[in-house]
């Protein structure tokens, strides 16, 4: 019966975490980087501590997290221009595999889908070449949206214990 007090809780702190993402992109996406490494080193440490008694299997796993891992913690800006290269290139692989789907489909739907899909490919692909042009504004871009989408899941938080308040009480 008090189980809306966690999902309430949980929903004001994922506002919090939106609200910061989005006030402070660079500053909180170093620090979720940092954090991401952190947890990989700690991964990776004890995958490496059951990977020693099975001596006649290399761990390459767990040493490739370990090394993003510190790479993530030390080199946390770098990281996230690395990551913003990625998304760029994504993006373009998308955007050509959409217009060629595109033109594919035509056929079978028409000039609409031939539109709208190369729209979207040649979108997505000037999505990417501004991304690894422009790392830091691409990587705000990502702050702002993943912070809004973490408000929006935070509002659903607090309204479902808001509801289960009701229903209990």
């Amino acid at each position: 019966k008090d189980e809306w007090i966690t999902s309430f809780v949980y929903g004001i702190l994922l506002v919090a975490v939106g609200v910061c993402m989005i006030v402070f992109k660079q500053e909180a996406l170093k620090w979720i980087l940092i954090i991401s490494g952190i947890l990989m080193i700690i991964s990776a440490a004890i995958e490496l501590i059951f990977a020693i008694g099975k001596l006649h299997t290399l761990p390459v796993m767990p040493i490739l997290s370990l090394i993003l891992g510190v790479l993530l913690v030390v080199l946390p800006n770098f990281m996230a221009d690395v990551l913003m290269i990625l998304l760029g290139v994504i993006l373009i692989l998308y955007g050509i595999l959409s217009v060629f789907a595109a033109i594919a489909g035509q056929k079978n739907g028409g000039a609409v889908v031939l539109v709208i899909g190369a729209l979207i490919g040649v979108l997505a692909i000037a999505a990417g070449i501004y991304a690894i042009l422009n790392n830091d504004d691409a990587a705000d871009v990502v702050m702002i949206v993943t912070g809004v989408f973490t408000i929006v899941i935070g509002a659903i938080q607090i309204v479902g214990g808001i509801n289960s308040y009701r229903l209990f009480h």
